[in-house]
């Protein structure tokens, strides 16, 4: 799993905004201090009261990462924490997405990638034995019920939303470090921070996240709860969800349910590659009539005759099918649709090229001449029905990482076939310099 979560990763820039206590006790003393002043009577009758505390147990929570910055370098991490020994260093420490130098602290573990640069940390002991965080929401929620004349709102609810944020952020640590149990629920959280009565909004990339990683933990009938409150939401995650929640029927052995979320996602996002891939897969260990999808299809293009992205899905289905033909028909349908949508054009070339590679494969392992020249030959005419494809497709996009990957394909091409005339040595020489520059 790619940097699933790289859009939580800006999370993890946010510094702190409230005064942080210097040792555990002080943010100990600050909480009881203002927790005091919240039961009394006339103070509790005052907003303010209760953004204090608040604060209080915000900064308690901060207090054990205080001046730390996750981009930053382990000479100045050292140096901001002077103060702080470092009780022992693990290296090569596996996290999901990567392996760590993992500097232990008493209160503390810092992750630095193979640069020497702190991505993450995880708090092990914490200032206060309390849910600090959820002490601070509720008491944000209390200092909105008090705020009748709504003259703090926008301080609280900026106030909910960094809170919001530092559970997004233990929760992506949590994720990184292996921890998916804790990352999930952490994940479940943070949603619910948005839904509370100071913000009410409804977090829908983090319901998925919790789904997604509680999967990932083995916790089957949460993953299903909460992927199914993403479907209700209209939230795919491109088809993701879909996928993602029938592969775990798939893996109950609940083929009603395995076919039903695969052709509901097919049905609501079927431009998913996911979904897509999972259904050939249903059909094929069914036995069940694979064109299903084509009808499926069908619907969506009847809605939407002008969305190219559907006649390429449709491609892309026959290419699934080994139907070269029909497929290159569906991609040329989608350039046709919008000659500015590149992925069409570009599919043939992509479909004609992977032929190409299959038949050489095969011919690789032929023992017979004739046979093995017959298929040479075929491998060469793919390979030259993939150029005109491939040369449009480079003229129109716009994308420089795509154009390098044409420009790739056709090196390799013009590589193959340059015996055969002086231009296409020259467009290999052509297309090896471009390469070659950037």
């Amino acid at each position: 799993m790619k940097k699933i979560l790289i859009a939580l990763a800006l999370i993890l820039s946010i510094t702190a905004v409230n005064a942080q206590p210097k040792t555990a006790e002080d943010a100990k003393k600050a909480v009881e201090k203002a927790l005091a002043a919240s039961q009394d009577a006339k103070k509790a009758a005052k907003v303010a009261t209760w953004i204090n505390l608040a604060k209080a147990y915000v900064a308690a929570y901060e207090q054990p990462t205080r001046n730390l910055l996750p981009g930053t370098p382990q000479t100045e991490v050292k140096l901001f924490i002077k103060d702080q020994m470092v009780v022992s260093t693990e290296s090569d420490v596996k996290g999901t997405e990567g392996v760590y130098s993992v500097d232990k602290y008493n209160d503390k573990d810092l992750y630095y990638n193979n640069g020497g640069i702190l991505e993450f940390f995880i708090v092990t002991k914490p200032a206060m034995d309390c849910n600090m965080l959820a002490e601070a929401q509720k008491a944000l929620e209390k200092a909105k019920e008090v705020d009748a004349s709504n003259s703090k709102a926008k301080e609280i609810a900026e106030m909910m939303e960094d809170i919001h944020s530092k559970l997004g952020a233990e929760a992506l640590a949590n994720y990184l470090s292996g921890d998916f149990a804790k990352s999930s629920e952490l994940f479940e959280k943070t949603a619910d921070c948005f839904a509370s009565p100071v913000l009410g909004k409804v977090d829908s990339l983090n319901i998925y996240y919790t789904g997604m990683v509680a999967s990932m933990a083995g916790d089957k009938a949460k993953a299903i709860k909460f992927y199914n409150k993403a479907i209700d939401m209209n939230y795919y995650q491109e088809g993701n969800v879909f996928s993602n929640l029938a592969e775990i029927y798939h893996q109950d052995g609940d083929t009603t349910a395995w076919k039903a979320t695969l052709e509901k996602g097919f049905e609501s996002y079927p431009q998913s590659q996911g979904v897509l891939v999972g259904l050939i897969n249903l059909y094929r260990e069914t036995n069940d009539d694979p064109n299903k999808m084509i009808t499926l299809l069908r619907k969506a293009q009847e809605n939407e005759p002008d969305n190219a992205s559907l006649y390429y899905v449709e491609g892309d289905i026959f290419k699934q099918l080994g139907d070269i033909d029909n497929a290159v028909k569906s991609y040329q349908k989608s350039y046709d649709v919008n000659n500015e949508y590149v992925f069409g054009i570009l599919g043939i070339g992509i479909l004609y090229y992977e032929n190409a590679v299959k038949i050489q494969e095969k011919a690789g392992e032929e023992m017979d001449d004739n046979k093995f020249n017959a298929l040479m030959a075929q491998v060469d005419e793919n390979l030259e029905k993939a150029i005109e494809p491939f040369e449009k497709s480079f003229s129109i996009t716009q994308d420089d990482g795509i154009k390098t990957a044409i420009a790739e394909y056709l090196k390799n091409i013009y590589f193959r076939l340059r015996a055969k005339s002086d231009d296409y040595q020259k467009a290999y020489e052509k297309y090896n310099s471009m390469l070659k520059e950037e």
